[in-house]
């Protein structure tokens, strides 16, 4: 049996949290090991021992809000991954909460499905965009691939897009036809040529660039 993802959920609002919280116990691969009403109370927990791989953070919150939580998470605690939860379409919310480091963007009327999606591939060490996100806050304006075309061939553009969405090697290459390997291969080009560090790099220059 695999071991389960442990999850910390940060909400100021104790109704909201337990929703999620009983959304989260459906999945049986995870373990709700704390809950926190202020991004103080997240950092507490953490500091006090509590080893959770991925932290559910409310963008608005008293004390330490859902943006300045997540950059003393990636400052302070090598590992924990962030997915930040919101209601706000906000454009520039998801740009700057990519800056200070977050790995998932979920808008709390997520399906348990989405949920789950998002837990599984940002505890893997990917990113998790809502379908909202990509689809709408993010949609692409005028010919974002004609300013790239220059630096990155059509196949980078492309793998680009879907590692931006938070689709695995695996994934990407089902899509694309190609191997997982290559996927790789295109994926540590972009970070090279774009001077990215790693995924999340990614993520925030195509967010950036508007390429998803």
């Amino acid at each position: 049996m695999n071991p389960t993802i442990k999850i910390i959920i940060a909400d100021d609002h104790h109704l909201v949290r337990k929703g999620f919280r009983a959304l989260l116990e459906e999945l049986d691969f995870v373990e709700v090991i704390g809950e926190a009403a202020n991004g103080q109370e997240v950092l507490n927990l953490l500091r006090s021992g509590k080893h959770a791989q991925v932290v559910l953070v409310d963008y608005e919150m008293p004390v330490l809000n859902g943006l300045e939580t997540v950059e003393r998470i990636q400052k302070e605690f090598f590992g924990v991954r962030t997915i930040m939860l919101t209601m706000l379409n906000s454009r520039e919310l998801v740009q700057e909460a990519v800056a200070k480091g977050v790995n998932g963007f979920l808008f709390k009327n997520a399906s348990v499905n989405e949920l789950s999606d998002a837990v599984r591939k940002v505890a893997e060490g990917g990113a998790y965009f809502a379908s909202d996100v990509a689809l709408t806050l993010l949609k692409p304006t005028a010919g974002p691939e004609n300013e790239l075309s220059g630096k990155l061939s059509e196949r980078e553009i492309e793998v680009l897009k879907l590692v931006a969405q938070g689709f695995s090697s695996a994934e990407i290459g089902k899509q694309l036809f190609i191997s997982p390997r290559t996927v790789d291969t295109h994926r540590n080009n972009l970070i090279q040529k774009l001077g990215v560090n790693g995924i999340a790099g990614l993520v925030q220059f195509a967010i950036k660039h508007r390429v998803i």
